[in-house]
C-alpha cells in the first residue's frame, strides 16, 4: 500500500498532469482501447519503493480515437519523491535513436507503434534504468477534450507561434491557452528555434502549468476540486485499483510548481541511414542516475 503518493502524471495529448482523483478503472481490452486517455499499472506485482514513483507519459499522433499501436509525439517519464514532494519530467524527443528491447535500434516513437504502451515503458527503463510504476496514454481527442472541461490553461507564451501545420496562430505573450490552442501549442514545432527538442521541452512546461493550474483552482475554489474529477472521470480508462487512483490523486495538489524540474535528455542531431534522427548524448546518464536517486529533476 502505498501510505504518501502524488503523481505528475498527464491529461494532454502529448502529456498529462495527474492521476484522475475519481478516475474509473474499465480492465483492458476494446474500451480501454477506445477511450480518449487511457493507462494502468505496469507490474502487476511491484510497488513503488522509498516513496519514489515514475509513471511514462505518452501523447501518441493519432488524429482519432486513443489506439494503442500508433507513433509516440510525446515520451515524458515524470517522477515524484512523495517524502520531499519534489519531482521531475524528464523529456525525449520522438526522433530519438535508441535501441528497442526484441526489436532493435529505432526511434524512440516507434517503440509505440510496434508494441503498445508495454514495450514503450521496456525501452524507456532499459534506457534509463529506472523501474517504472504507471503509464499514460492519450492522443489529439483526449488532450483537446480534456482541456476545454478543464479551462483555460494559464501559461506565458512569450513568442508568437505561426505555424499551419500544427493550427497554432498564438499571438506574443499570450498567457491563457483553451484546448484548441493548447493543442496547437504542444504540437508546435516549426515555429521554434529547437524544431522538435524545443517542442518537447514545452511538452514538460505545459505538465507543470497544468499542475499550476490545479493547485490554483482549488486555492481559490475548493468546490474546484470536483470539476477536475468530473473532467477526468468522464475522459479517462485507468486500469489502476480505485483506492490507488485516490491515494494517488489527493496529494498532487500539494507538489509545488517551484519544485518540479523539466529537463530533456541532451541529443545530437545527426542520421541513420537515410533517417533524420537525433542521438542521445553521454551526460544523459548522470541525469538518468539522480532522477533514478530522487525522482526529482
Amino acid at each position: 500500500m502505498i501510505k504518501r503518493a502524488a503523481i505528475l502524471i498527464t491529461l494532454i495529448a502529448s502529456v498529462c498532469v495527474l492521476v484522475p482523483i475519481a478516475g474509473e478503472g474499465s480492465g483492458s481490452g476494446n474500451s480501454m482501447a477506445a477511450a480518449p486517455i487511457t493507462g494502468g499499472r505496469v507490474h502487476a506485482d511491484h510497488q513503488p519503493k522509498d516513496g519514489k514513483i515514475f509513471v511514462l507519459i505518452l501523447g501518441s499522433d493519432a488524429r482519432s480515437g486513443n489506439p494503442t499501436h500508433s507513433r509516440a509525439d510525446g515520451v515524458h517519464l515524470a517522477g515524484i519523491n512523495t517524502k520531499t514532494m519534489k519531482g521531475g519530467i524528464l523529456n525525449f524527443p520522438r526522433d530519438s535513436w535508441v535501441n528497442i528491447p526484441g526489436s532493435g535500434s529505432a526511434r524512440i516513437n516507434e517503440s509505440l507503434y510496434r508494441g503498445g504502451p508495454e514495450l514503450a515503458v521496456r525501452t524507456v527503463e532499459s534506457i534509463t534504468g529506472i523501474q517504472i510504476d504507471y503509464w499514460l496514454l492519450t492522443a489529439f481527442e483526449g488532450f483537446r477534450f480534456a482541456i476545454r472541461d478543464l479551462g483555460n490553461v494559464p501559461i506565458h507564451v512569450k513568442h508568437g507561434m505561426s505555424d499551419p501545420g500544427s493550427g497554432a496562430n498564438i499571438k506574443p505573450n499570450t498567457k491563457r491557452l483553451g484546448g484548441v490552442n493548447s493543442l496547437a501549442f504542444v504540437r508546435s514545432r516549426k515555429s521554434l528555434p529547437g524544431g522538435d527538442i524545443d517542442r518537447t521541452t514545452n511538452h514538460g512546461k505545459f505538465l507543470i502549468a497544468l499542475l499550476r493550474k490545479l493547485r490554483t483552482d482549488i486555492a481559490a475554489h475548493p468546490g474546484s476540486m470536483f470539476d477536475w474529477m468530473a473532467a477526468t472521470r468522464k475522459w479517462t480508462r485507468l486500469d489502476i485499483p480505485p483506492h490507488e487512483l485516490f491515494q494517488l490523486g489527493v496529494l498532487t495538489s500539494q507538489v509545488k510548481t517551484q519544485d518540479v524540474g523539466n529537463v530533456t535528455v541532451p541529443v545530437s542531431i545527426g542520421s541513420a541511414g537515410a533517417a533524420s534522427v537525433v542521438f542521445i548524448q553521454p551526460g544523459a546518464q548522470a541525469i538518468y542516475d539522480r532522477f533514478k536517486k530522487n525522482a526529482s529533476l
